[in-house]
This record gives C-alpha cells, sequence and structure tokens, in this order.
C-alpha cells in the first residue's frame, strides 16, 4: 500500500504542476477515459474529451495564469483496487473582478487499470470562509456549520 500511497500522491503533484502550467491535455491524462468530473459550482463533466475541453476554457479564461496548490490530507483504500483521495486546494487567482484566493475540497476517487492507477471521479466542492459575509448567499447565511480549513474529527 506504501507505493500505492506514494503513487497517488504523485498523481495529485502532477495536476498541480499541469494546471500551473495551463496544459489542460496534462490535467486530463490523469483521468479514465470514462471519468466524471464534477467543478467547484457542480458542472458534471463526463468522458475525458469533455473534462479536457473544460479545462481548456477555464485556462484560457477565469483561471488563466492562476496557481494552485494542491495538499493531500487522507487517502483511503476501499480494496486494492480502489482509493479515495482527499485534498485542499487554495487557487491563486489573477483575473480582475474575481476573487483573489478560493478555498476547496477536491476528492479523487481512483481505480487502478491495467497496472496504473487513474481518477475515475473527481468532485471539487467550494469551501467556504468562516464568517462568510452576510447577504451574499442564502445558503452561507443560514447554514448552522461553515466551511474549514481542516476536516472535523482531526
Amino acid at each position: 500500500m506504501a507505493n500505492d500511497e506514494q503513487s497517488l500522491r504523485e498523481i495529485v503533484a502532477q495536476l498541480e504542476a499541469a494546471w500551473n502550467k495551463g496544459d489542460s491535455v496534462t490535467w486530463t491524462s490523469f483521468f479514465a477515459e470514462d471519468a466524471d468530473f464534477v467543478h467547484i459550482l457542480g458542472g458534471h463533466f463526463t468522458g475525458q474529451v469533455a473534462i479536457e475541453a473544460g479545462h481548456r476554457t477555464i485556462f484560457d479564461t477565469i483561471y488563466k495564469g492562476s496557481t494552485l496548490k494542491l495538499e493531500v490530507e487522507k487517502i483511503r483504500f476501499a480494496g486494492d483496487t480502489v482509493a479515495i483521495v482527499f485534498t485542499f486546494s487554495t487557487l491563486l487567482v489573477t483575473q480582475p473582478g474575481l476573487p483573489p484566493k478560493l478555498n476547496a475540497r477536491p476528492t479523487l476517487i481512483a481505480q487502478r487499470q491495467n497496472g496504473q492507477w487513474k481518477i475515475v471521479a473527481f468532485q471539487n466542492t467550494l469551501v467556504t470562509p468562516e464568517g462568510a459575509p452576510a447577504g451574499q448567499n442564502p445558503l452561507v447565511d443560514r447554514h448552522p456549520i461553515k466551511g474549514q480549513g481542516q476536516a472535523a474529527g482531526h
């Protein structure tokens, strides 16, 4: 399992590097051909072609020049061929009019396919800051638990 954990950590590091280069092709190469990807606002892409096109679009527009930091918080194996990788991301955005910093919790589900790990599902959830400004989002205003920098229970 130690080698598997290291391989999964390397995938996360390579995803970070691909993002920081604005390289949607390399970013997508870590995904299974039929992978599912739910982005930070809830949009759902299915398959490498759609995932690559979506990332090419954001790398060329709202996230152009952005810098991503991905930190692995926990890896949970669900058998010999499936792993769930919990990460915390910090995205520094350079485009005017957007928040300069976004935090999210991407969760990757990876499956061993033909001897290598491939991401089969990716769910990205925006972290709302503690004490988020009132009046900007009714759900954030009324939800009793705000986003946190660390997983509860740690």
